[in-house]
């Protein structure tokens, strides 16, 4: 049997012992309690003395003192007993890493598992202390499940404290005690991402099972859209695996330095390598974007994320090779969107660098260190290779289902697009290049297509559109989608997106054109 950990934490004073106790006070099971703080109250001992409940305690110093120690003593109790809860106390001050190290061990894996970390606020008092007080407080409130907080009744500086909790770890549940279901929420399982997909999944198969006819009465292609939604979707999702488990791998095993090496710190330089490393990783739009907002993390600077971002999808192998095919192996037309496509991309980094947004990122920019996983980058969490994979994994499989959600409403959308009548869109193709090449950047926008086989699309069309057109579809597709906007959504916050979509409108369109007016209009 695997033992649920619930961890409390928060500062000396914050209420932890005095929580314990009205928590466990109504238990009749089997519980270990370890403290790792000598607090200003104690546990009350009525609950040690039913036999139920089991007590290990060290102080700060004996933690820092013999920490191996501490840690083999807690892996043999855990062994040697069946407990049905562990209930752990830990010290405000200590990083979180150093807990994760004793329960997240090899060894520990096959008797316990954390499934909450639940931290005590005092308003006043962590207002002061957070970001005051080491990395420690910090780490803890990043990896934390849900926040109580108490001790503020002025709702202006509990919204501006929420706030800070939020700028921390976005995805914290923040409530306010005294409430009547504190008990009930602090024991609350957390959600199973998984039980939670396979559920929608099995409601959007009856409510298809049901309204399947009468959608089709009214003329609406249902099988269609789903055919195409699952189209793109396996298309998509691979390169999407792809892109975190390379996000996921940046943050925990590549250290800051490497990246700093790799990415110079002159303005025009970072850019020139953010658009050269988009040759050497094979990731599609849909794999860049994490990767994007993995190297911010890293502390790679904007205009040069950018310039990876946008130029990744185009002038990686597998686009080269799929687009050199699509037009009769004929180079020319992997030249032009190659060459176009690092143009386009680095003009669009070079307008972050003259005007860089002041804050983008959701988690708010005080905030790079912290991953969505809640790691610390600057902690020991992960030590060793046991560990590092450790958090790999957690951090790939939580960053999978929180932009996951975006990828699929993108896919969606652009699956109504792609089975709708655009004929009349198609038709522009007769108009003017400008026209016609807003027609195709518009087309390639609502389709979605990956980039790693929309010139298979692009050449299809041919018959409607001349080739500068097509340039047009193949260099603004990949960097910006329907889908793409939707994952950047979840990294970042709205008008950042706004401007950097409209940018790369801009920048891509006057591109195109302006080569197609000087090569009057080229036939390939």
């Amino acid at each position: 049997m695997t033992t649920p950990i619930y961890v409390v934490s928060g500062f000396l004073g914050s209420g932890k012992t005095t929580f314990l106790s009205k928590i466990l006070s109504s238990y009749q099971k089997e519980v270990l309690i370890i403290q790792f703080e000598d607090g200003e109250e104690e546990l009350d001992t009525n609950l040690t003395n039913t036999g139920g409940l089991h007590l290990m305690c060290w102080t700060k110093e004996e933690l820092e003192k013999d920490y191996e120690h501490v840690i083999s003593e807690i892996t043999k109790e855990i062994e040697a007993h069946e407990y049905h809860e562990i209930w752990v106390e830990w010290n405000g001050m200590e990083a979180f890493s150093k807990l994760e190290r004793i329960f997240l061990q090899l060894r520990m894996l096959p008797y316990s598992y954390i499934e909450k970390v639940i931290y005590l606020a005092d308003v006043q008092q962590a207002e002061i202390l957070l970001g005051q007080t080491g990395e420690g407080p910090m780490s803890q409130v990043a990896s934390s499940d849900i926040v109580f907080v108490r001790n503020e009744k002025n709702i202006k500086d509990i919204n501006k404290f929420k706030q800070k909790l939020k700028s921390i770890s976005s995805s914290l549940d923040i409530r306010l005690l005294p409430q009547e279901s504190i008990e009930k929420e602090a024991i609350k399982r957390k959600f199973n991402p998984n039980i939670i997909w396979a559920e929608i999944i099995l409601l959007a198969g009856v409510l298809f099972f049901f309204m399947l006819p009468f959608l089709e009465q009214r003329g609406i292609p249902v099988n269609a859209v789903l055919t195409m939604f699952m189209g793109v979707f396996l298309q998509g999702v691979p390169f999407l695996l792809l892109g975190v488990l390379l996000s996921a791998a940046i943050q925990i095993f590549v250290p800051k330095e490497w990246i700093e090496k790799v990415f110079p710190k002159s303005p025009v330089l970072g850019m020139a390598a953010g658009l050269a490393a988009g040759f050497f990783l094979p990731v599609c739009d849909c794999a860049s974007i994490p990767v994007f907002k993995s190297l911010l993390k890293k502390g790679v600077a904007l205009p040069a994320a950018v310039c990876f971002m946008t130029a990744s999808p185009i002038v990686n192998p597998v686009v080269l090779i799929s687009t050199y095919y699509a037009f009769n192996n004929d180079i020319r037309a992997v030249f032009y969107r190659t060459g176009l496509g690092l143009i386009c991309s680095f003009l669009i980094g070079l307008s972050f660098l003259i005007k860089k947004p002041a804050d983008f990122l959701k988690e708010g920019t005080e905030t790079f260190s912290y991953c969505t996983c809640g790691c610390y980058e600057e902690s020991e969490t992960g030590k060793g290779i046991w560990g590092k994979s450790q958090l790999f994994l957690r951090h790939a499989q939580l960053e999978f289902y929180d932009v996951g959600k975006y990828l699929l409403i993108g896919i969606f959308i652009s699956s109504l697009f792609q089975t709708a009548n655009l004929a009349g869109l198609k038709n522009l193709g007769n108009s003017s290049m400008p026209i016609a090449l807003f027609a195709m950047i518009l087309l390639s926008f609502l389709l979605s297509l990956c980039s790693s086989s929309d010139a298979v699309v692009a050449r299809s069309l041919s018959g409607t559109f001349s080739f500068v057109p097509m340039l047009g579809f193949l260099v603004f597709g990949p960097m910006m989608d329907i889908k793409n906007v939707m994952m950047l959504k979840g990294y970042f916050k709205g008008k950042f997106v706004l401007r950097l979509a409209v940018t790369a409108l801009l920048v891509c369109y006057a591109a195109v054109l302006i080569f197609g007016l000087l090569g009057g209009g080229m036939v390939i």
